[in-house]
């Protein structure tokens, strides 16, 4: 839990600087009167540039919450903005509050959609599905504002029960609760399941929801727009990233992770190399999707070493552990303690009835297991960069030995190779 938590945490780390940056921008008015133009042309780049990094990557939601956020930047420059500033009639016949009202309630709604939308579909069936489904909610309330003017914008403004709302926030009451109910779904769906996409939209909704109470204030819209956009640019190549050098299953750096890692090791270190014992057998008794749940236990306790330590997935049930500026016997304390803790680990095990009954052999030997929880354990070899060792890969070759010295003497134990 702890790790999640982490993990949670540094998705937030680069939105977070984005919008503590716009937020500086805005209240000490840092940015030059000569760049304000340049800035509202940024909008478009960035959102262009966005959206092609996005459509790359078949990344329809981000597409989707990138339009959102430039219709809305659109919206409030020449629906809400322009008219407020002017005093003059807005476009298509709504008038400033009106459209103010129709903004904050309905991109709540639409970030939300988008983001709970998962993206299962052929990439130009997807795309064609949202923009039917987001641009009917938009044409029926564009209808019925410009049949029920009054009717809609008395619905939206009113406060139903004025001891609960927050006049702060500058947001009608409806707004506001779909506002932080919309909110509350994001963070949980970003708990469930952390990814670099759902924390930048998490902050950069939030962001443009409180743009809407100072959009009167020079650059606002357009500062706030920006930081947004590039929160959600960046994510596409987050997510890119983690696709390329995090391992889907554990959540570990991969194999090409590891391979970058190797060529900043320097001259001293050591790395060992680890491997679940009697894997296969165990796999062949409880099926393959215990197996996984065994991987990420094992992923998820390896991923606690101390000792400056870093492991990685090497493949199957193979993991490696880095050690920079240690020796094999400095590290070996740090990966006993692992072992032990992996040893003492229980894996629960679901019901008979949950379980995959596809294999006949497997089920037999399931029936004769009373037990609701197994425990597996791990053997490690480890090596030290030396002159017989001067290469990442020797060191690896020789981990590898200690590796099998220590299944052959009886597994569940770490070797040194010397």
């Amino acid at each position: 839990m702890y790790y999640r938590l982490t993990y949670i945490l540094q998705l937030f780390l680069a939105p977070l600087v984005l919008a503590i940056a716009c937020l500086a921008l805005i209240v000490f008015e840092l940015l030059p009167t000569s760049l304000h133009n340049f800035s509202e042309l940024l909008v478009w780049v960035f959102a262009l540039t966005g959206g092609l990094l996005a459509i790359s990557y078949a990344r329809t939601r981000i597409l989707f919450a990138l339009l959102f956020v430039l219709l809305s930047y659109w919206l409030v420059e020449h629906q809400v903005q322009l008219p407020s500033l002017k005093n003059a009639a807005a476009p298509f016949n709504l008038d400033a509050p009106l459209s103010y009202l129709l903004i904050s309630f309905l991109l709540p709604i639409l970030f939300t959609v988008n983001s709970i939308w998962s993206e299962r579909f052929h990439l130009l069936q997807d795309l064609l599905l949202r923009f039917l489904a987001f641009s009917s909610i938009c044409l029926i309330f564009f209808a019925v504002s410009q049949s029920f003017p009054l009717e809609l914008s008395e619905w939206l403004s009113t406060t139903y029960v004025p001891t609960r709302h927050l006049a702060i926030l500058g947001l009608a009451q409806i707004p506001l609760l779909t506002f932080l109910l919309c909110a509350l779904i994001l963070l949980i769906q970003l708990i469930s399941n952390p990814q670099p996409y759902f924390a930048s939209q998490l902050i950069g909704f939030i962001s443009m929801m409180l743009m809407l109470q100072w959009f009167s204030q020079p650059m606002t819209p357009t500062l706030v727009t920006l930081a947004t956009l590039l929160m959600l640019s960046l994510a596409v190549l987050q997510e890119a990233f983690q696709m390329a050098f995090r391992d889907d299953l554990t959540g570990l750096p991969g194999r090409r992770a590891l391979n970058e890692r190797l060529q900043r090791l320097g001259r001293n270190y050591s790395l060992a190399m680890s491997d679940v014992d009697h894997f296969k057998k165990f796999n062949d008794t409880y099926g393959h999707d215990i197996g996984d749940q065994v991987l990420k236990m094992v992923a998820a306790q390896l991923n606690k070493v101390s000792g400056g330590g870093k492991a990685y997935r090497y493949g199957g049930e193979e993991f490696t552990l880095v050690f920079p500026g240690k020796t094999a016997e400095q590290a070996k304390p740090y990966l006993e303690k692992l072992r032990i803790a992996i040893e003492n680990y229980q894996v629960k095990i679901r019901d008979e009835a949950q379980r995959p009954n596809k294999d006949k052999k497997a089920k037999a030997k399931r029936k004769n297991s009373s037990s609701d929880s197994v425990s597996v354990t791990i053997s490690m070899g480890v090596a030290e960069r030396s002159a017989e060792l001067p290469t990442p890969e020797d060191v690896i070759k020789a981990a590898d030995e200690a590796l099998y010295k220590a299944k052959g003497a009886g597994r569940n134990q770490t070797a040194v190779y010397k």
